[in-house]
């Protein structure tokens, strides 16, 4: 389901195009992590989609450079700021409240590299009380999912075909090439078609009974049409 919330800054960089497309990069890593767990039959301890969020920010950490990362997290966070101003509270849902997922993110993110991450993260919020813990939470995530990523690792020079392009793909446009960057990096015991395709809600979704991956066309159309 929809991936991970993060954080706010302004950059000089597309205004439409650019923070969609790094909203949906994290949504896919999401449902990646659910490809993951299923394919591997891997045990999930707790509340599965807040795996999938651990999992997403791991994986994405090893897709992309540190000004690539600054301006994911950067690019998605103002949405998501405003969608926790006025989501209403549900005891039963299977998601922590947006606003606790964007601070879980801002912690994880921080704590992988505190020195050179501290500035951005105090300057969105992180309580200074709060570093010691988010250093430690960020060396348990990397310990939990760091030996299922090198397991996931292709062979030398094997691209793998972890994720294809489905029905309905061509609105992903550019997040393609991210596709790519995952088969460079996850080898899944079976391939996985991205799909889009109307779901009644703005969402995404991983399959299990089919393995495939679904991004609605109602998310495509909240971010502001096409991933160009």
């Amino acid at each position: 389901m929809r991936g991970l919330a993060l954080l706010l800054l302004v950059f000089a960089v597309p205004a439409l195009a650019d923070p969609m497309r790094s909203e949906l990069r994290m949504t896919l890593y999401h449902e990646v992590g659910h490809a993951v767990f299923d394919q591997l039959e891997l045990p999930v301890y707790g509340v599965e989609e807040t795996a999938a969020d651990a999992f997403a920010l791991a994986l994405a950490l090893r897709l992309h450079s540190e000004a690539e990362m600054t301006q994911i997290v950067t690019d998605t966070t103002e949405r998501y700021r405003a969608e926790a101003a006025t989501e209403l509270f549900d005891n039963w849902a299977q998601y922590m409240p947006s606003g606790q997922r964007l601070a879980r993110a801002i912690c994880l993110f921080y704590g992988g590299k505190p020195v050179q991450r501290g500035d951005l993260a105090r300057a969105l919020g992180m309580p200074p009380d709060e570093a010691e813990r988010c250093r430690s939470d960020a060396a348990d995530m990397d310990a939990a999912w760091a030996p299922v990523l090198d397991d996931l690792a292709p062979a030398p020079g094997v691209r793998a075909d972890s994720l294809r392009l489905g029905r309905g793909s061509h609105r992903l446009g550019a997040l393609s090439r991210d596709i790519k960057r995952v088969n460079r990096r996850i080898a899944l015991p079976r391939p996985v078609p991205v799909e889009v395709e109307d779901c009644g809600e703005p969402n995404a979704f991983y399959y299990g009974e089919a393995e495939r991956i679904v991004i609605c066309t109602e998310l495509l159309d909240v971010l502001g049409g096409d991933a160009h």
